[in-house]
């Protein structure tokens, strides 16, 4: 996977650094040279100096072949440019921004791009939006395969979604949700949020169904 952080800050070194030991490609970004030293002798990304909202510095940091993008600037307004510029002009797959006033979260999710926050848990939870689709197999079930189990990003469209709702369905239960650092047994009344990571069972041949349904 090639990806972009933009701010090579704590929270963005640190995850050019670990993405970079699983073997991805990463290009750095940040307007202070000297925030390079965080990332050590042994990287070799790209390191451009410059606003990560600027188009030549963009394309200079190769944003046209990213798979994924993370801003992680230490300004909720400069990670929110770029971020709607790599998801609007250069059409990135994956984007994510850090946030540090939670009350603009919703209106970043409505525009597709997600979002973190604290440092130390951000670049779990990054790495973790990075690592997978919007609809992964995590395990099938049974002899014949025809169960399975399944991990799903929980987009704008399903939040506010009950567990009665999902109740109704037959062919596919959901049974976990990841939230934040915590790990939820859904109950009756537990309703769905945006980012939260879905855990299902659901037939093999219920699959496009569980798409539509979730709206994927």
């Amino acid at each position: 996977m090639k990806i972009l952080i933009i701010g090579c800050g704590k929270l963005g070194a640190g995850l050019a650094l670990e993405l970079y030991k699983r073997g991805h490609s990463v290009n750095v970004i940040d307007r202070d040279e000297e925030a390079f030293y965080r990332l050590g002798a042994d990287f070799n990304g790209l390191q451009v100096i410059g606003n990560g909202y600027d188009k030549a510095v963009l394309e200079e940091a190769e944003i046209e072949y990213a798979d994924a993008i993370v801003c992680a600037t230490g300004n909720d307004d400069i990670n929110a440019v770029a971020a709607k510029i790599a998801k609007d002009n250069y059409f990135v797959k994956y984007v994510i921004a850090r946030l540090y006033n939670p009350k603009k979260a919703k209106v970043f999710e409505a525009l597709g791009i997600k979002t973190i926050s604290t440092t130390g848990y951000s670049i779990n939870r990054a790495i973790e939006l990075l690592s997978f689709n919007m609809m992964d197999s995590v395990q099938l079930l049974g002899a014949d395969g025809s169960s399975e189990i399944v991990r799903i990003v929980a987009t704008p469209a399903v939040d506010g979604l009950t567990m009665s709702e999902l109740n109704e369905e037959k062919d596919f239960k959901l049974f976990s949700i990841v939230r934040g650092k915590t790990t939820i047994i859904p109950g009756d009344n537990d309703v769905i949020e945006t980012n939260d990571i879905l855990y299902f069972v659901t037939k093999v041949d219920a699959k496009r169904r569980l798409k539509i349904f979730l709206g994927i």
